[in-house]
């Protein structure tokens, strides 16, 4: 599995957003993550529907973490920006597994054990046990 640049500033911007403890507009978490504006925006709409932050319109508004960074958790970002976790393309769907007897595949139930214990580790893995996460990349 490989963590996106999209996830990698995701978890950025909401450690930012934790640390802060107040409404910080795009602009500002953009110049203090070092993360482009325009990426900026795309991740805090995908967090903001996935209700890890929230966003307040208007002059005074911006954008907030919704938990306590013993709450979040880095699972819930990667399910908010991709959908899920996916260490081999055969979980996915039936056709693109290349053997024809898959229920009884060795490799494919291992790795299924291990990303059921990457799951485990990500949902265990919350924003107060990162540390420096929101300096400029």
């Amino acid at each position: 599995m490989l963590i996106s640049r999209e996830v990698d500033y995701a978890i950025r911007i909401i450690h930012l957003l934790c640390e802060n403890k107040r409404k910080m507009d795009a602009k500002e978490i953009s110049e203090l993550s070092g993360i482009p504006i325009r990426f900026t925006l795309k991740i805090l709409g995908k967090l903001t529907t996935s209700k890890i932050i929230e966003s307040f319109r208007g002059a005074k508004g911006g954008y907030k973490a919704i938990g306590t960074p013993k709450e979040i958790n880095v699972y819930d970002i990667i399910i908010a920006l991709e959908g899920g976790i996916k260490i081999n393309g055969c979980f996915e769907r039936k056709t693109t597994c290349s053997t024809e007897k898959q229920s009884n595949c060795g490799l494919k139930n291992r790795l299924k054990k291990i990303e059921k214990k990457l799951e485990k580790e990500l949902q265990n893995l919350t924003i107060d046990k990162l540390k420096g996460c929101s300096a400029k990349v």
